[in-house]
């Protein structure tokens, strides 16, 4: 008992200098929900970062000194209050993020966790997405807190920003495609906004599940990229003849008979209308998102949604179209089954070779938070995802005399 007492002051000692001794970091918040996207983030407030204190942790907690953080199109819409859940203000965007621990409580440290380990934080229990106590900590940030069993495993060769985009993408492409879609291989799936940062991640799974795989582009700069990811046929909406829907050039593709399966996160009269024409009968539209017409609600905080997208139910009916809504954060707090379910899936699929690492299109430093945030606003001409960086603090460990 003696000797576990002394083992518990020198760790408590070992804790309390680590915290003292961590510097004064950067933050971006979002202080007050915006009108739309762009007047959100000509909202957002710039300011030094304290180091969380001792009594803002729990037992089990852990702090990431943040060095990358995936920005997504979320979270332009979460910053106007349109989101599924309003996140309490302030909060820092960002809702994946990839770091070094820099602190670890007793708990986490049982766990096997050590400060100065590289980490991803990626849950439905951390960041803006989140209903609790780690809401307000997300990746624009020079620290974020989280509990231990948000860890989310990844190669070790990958970069941090790598690290902090996986989780967002694959797991949105997981639930819509295995969870909701139910597909199989053999089967010939339609890919709209297949460019994007949970298209890439689509076209990835779709190929190693052993689909056939269509995808849709509005550029013909990205075709032969698409071609490179092993993509059968791709259609490029720019280069169609005039006049001519891409539904027909689907169709042409499909021998007449149209895709077993429709994945569209682009939204809109045009995408999803032609989804609907370009499926079979009995076919299935999976709902992902709706990038193209992002201020369906009213905007500012409010409740509503004054501009809702609308899609033809007549022609759902003569097809027997399934439309299928796939929401991958709302879902698990209904059913918390399904995020140990993909959890398990992706971490084996990435550590086993199968899928690759996530493509990065552009990577920002976090002083320039706004102009990543605006490329997600006008993510169509992009190619995979988006990352801010975030400088290294110096660490009373890992800087000092025993380096880590």
């Amino acid at each position: 008992k003696e000797r576990e007492r002394e083992r518990r002051d020198r760790q408590t000692d070992r804790q309390r200098v680590i915290m003292e001794d961590l510097p004064v970091g950067v933050k971006v918040e979002v202080v007050e929900y915006g009108a739309n996207q762009e007047d959100a983030i000509e909202r957002l407030r710039e300011s030094q970062q304290e180091p969380p204190r001792r009594d803002e942790l729990e037992d089990g907690d852990i702090v990431v000194a943040v060095m990358a953080t995936e920005i997504v199109w979320t979270d332009t819409v979460m910053a106007t209050g349109q989101y599924q859940h309003q996140a309490r203000v302030p909060y820092s965007p960002g809702m994946t993020y990839a770091g070094k621990v820099a602190y670890a409580t007793e708990a986490a440290e049982a766990q096997g966790v050590r400060v100065g380990m590289r980490v991803a934080v990626a849950s439905e229990g951390a960041g803006p997405r989140s209903l609790g106590r780690y809401q307000k900590w997300g990746g624009c940030a020079s620290y974020a807190v989280a509990h231990h069993s948000h860890i989310r495993v990844f190669p070790e060769w990958w970069s941090y920003g790598e690290a902090a985009s996986f989780a967002y993408g694959y797991e949105t492409a997981y639930h819509c495609l295995v969870e909701c879609g139910r597909v199989t291989a053999g089967e010939t799936i339609l890919i709209n906004g297949a460019t994007g940062g949970v298209g890439i991640p689509a076209v990835h799974l779709a190929l190693m599940l052993g689909l056939t795989v269509i995808a849709t582009t509005r550029s013909e700069k990205k075709v032969e990229f698409l071609k490179s990811l092993g993509v059968h046929h791709v259609v490029c909406l720019e280069s169609l003849p005039e006049g001519l829907p891409f539904y027909k050039r689907v169709k042409e593709l499909t021998g007449g008979r149209g895709v077993d399966v429709a994945y569209d996160g682009v939204g809109g009269d045009v995408i999803t209308l032609g989804s609907i024409r370009s499926l079979r009968f009995a076919g299935r539209l999976l709902i992902v998102g709706w990038a193209s017409t992002p201020n369906v609600a009213a905007g500012g905080g409010r409740r509503g949604s004054p501009n809702a997208n609308k899609i033809p139910t007549n022609l759902i009916m003569m097809k027997s179209v399934r439309v299928i809504g796939c929401p991958a954060m709302i879902a698990t707090k209904h059913d918390p089954t399904l995020a140990p379910r993909r959890k398990k899936a992706i971490t084996e699929w990435l550590l086993q070779g199968k899928l690759p690492p996530p493509t990065i299109s552009a990577a920002f430093p976090l002083s320039q938070v706004r102009q990543a945030l605006l490329s997600r606003v006008h993510s169509g001409s992009q190619t995979g995802s988006t990352v801010c960086t975030l400088p290294p603090l110096p660490h009373p460990l890992w800087n000092g005399p025993s380096k880590l």
